[in-house]
């Protein structure tokens, strides 16, 4: 047994990269030491899906995941690593919600499920378009004849607020 974790702490710094920092899918840039707000658990009990103790040791049947207590409240970053999963890679934050453990937070899954805040927003959810990018629609559709001038003025002058 103690040449199986001798060997797998030789190659463990070829499994998982450390970094200091990483620009993450809700566009926010995370440092070590920055704290992470947390969100609310996506699972069904209210607990944290993609935030994991492992333990010591890592075992699958021992993964207890964050309780719902810790929903709004923030987790500071101790580091910031990558692993190649399934020939994807994923970055994973180790985070302290307060207390003694550490947690794993697969950070770009977590942001996905609003466990991190902000979020990205749901897929499928409509864009968020800004006044010129729908008068620029108006337009279009007024160049097609699609709509009528007097259409395109009234819509425009609803989107502007006049």
């Amino acid at each position: 047994m103690k040449k199986v974790l001798f060997i797998f702490s030789l190659l463990f710094p070829f499994i998982t990269q450390a970094q200091t920092q990483y620009k993450a899918s809700n566009g926010v840039t995370y440092h070590v030491g920055d704290t992470v707000k947390l969100g609310r658990g996506s699972k069904s009990d209210g607990s944290f899906l993609y935030l994991e103790d492992h333990g010591l040791i890592p075992n699958p049947r021992s993964v207890r995941n964050l309780p719902k207590e810790f929903a709004n409240v923030g987790a500071v970053i101790k580091n910031i690593r990558t692993m190649r999963i399934n020939g994807v890679d994923k970055y994973i934050f180790s985070v302290n919600p307060g207390g003694p453990m550490r947690y794993t937070v697969f950070i770009d899954d977590a942001i996905a499920a609003c466990e991190v805040k902000p979020c990205t927003p749901e897929t499928g959810a409509a864009p968020v378009n800004s006044v010129a990018d729908e008068i620029k629609k108006l337009k279009a559709l007024l160049d097609s004849k699609a709509i009528t001038q007097a259409e395109y003025d009234s819509q425009k002058k609803k989107l502007l607020g006049q």
